[in-house]
């Protein structure tokens, strides 16, 4: 990420917030998120919001908390996901609660191309090995609760469908996606 010169920071931590009432998704939930809703969850300590910027210009924002992934029974995509740990009953999990493009630099526009989505879970990606490697922090991967347009882009960058079920089921409001922690490894390359 470096190489890109991104700049994450708190959203907490901002001294000028000015931006975020300009940042858009272009998803109405997601930009309320991003402008209301995650005050009250940084204050119980349940998200934080992370603003990623490019010389100076928001372009991106990411918000992230620990959960875990609970099952009854390992299925065949949870077994695909995380082998012989998916019949634990419980796996600590990091969940990405918010993931979002700024709505003029989406789809690659305005940045030669550079798909920003795709950046910013590589940096994520990169962060959390780099704090488990550092600390001993251990964590089975990362979730995601994805509405349904994004799906393909999480499936594009090694997340799968957590339950066989919820992949064959249509029209779903959210699909909950995970990638292990020895995939991120291989996205992350």
């Amino acid at each position: 990420m470096e190489q890109l010169g991104f700049k994450v920071c708190s959203v907490s931590g901002l001294i000028d917030t000015k931006q975020l009432d300009n940042y858009s998704c272009g998803v109405a939930g997601l930009d309320e998120f991003v402008k209301y809703d995650y005050q009250d969850l940084e204050r119980k300590h349940i998200t934080s919001l992370n603003a990623v910027y490019l010389d100076d210009v928001l372009v991106g924002m990411f918000a992230l908390s620990t959960s875990s992934s609970s099952a009854s029974f390992a299925d065949v995509n949870r077994e695909k996901i995380f082998g012989d740990a998916s019949g634990m009953k419980s796996l600590p999990m990091i969940n990405i609660d918010h993931l979002s493009v700024n709505k003029p630099f989406q789809f690659g526009n305005g940045l030669d191309g550079l798909h920003l989505g795709t950046a910013i879970l590589k940096y994520i990606f990169k962060m959390l090995l780099d704090v488990g490697a550092q600390y001993g922090i251990a964590f089975a991967g990362v979730m995601v609760e994805s509405l349904p347009d994004p799906v393909d882009f999480y499936i594009s960058n090694g997340f799968y469908f957590i339950d066989k079920h919820e992949e064959d089921a249509p029209n779903k409001k959210t699909y909950t996606l995970a990638i292990s922690y020895d995939d991120m490894f291989k996205v992350y390359e």
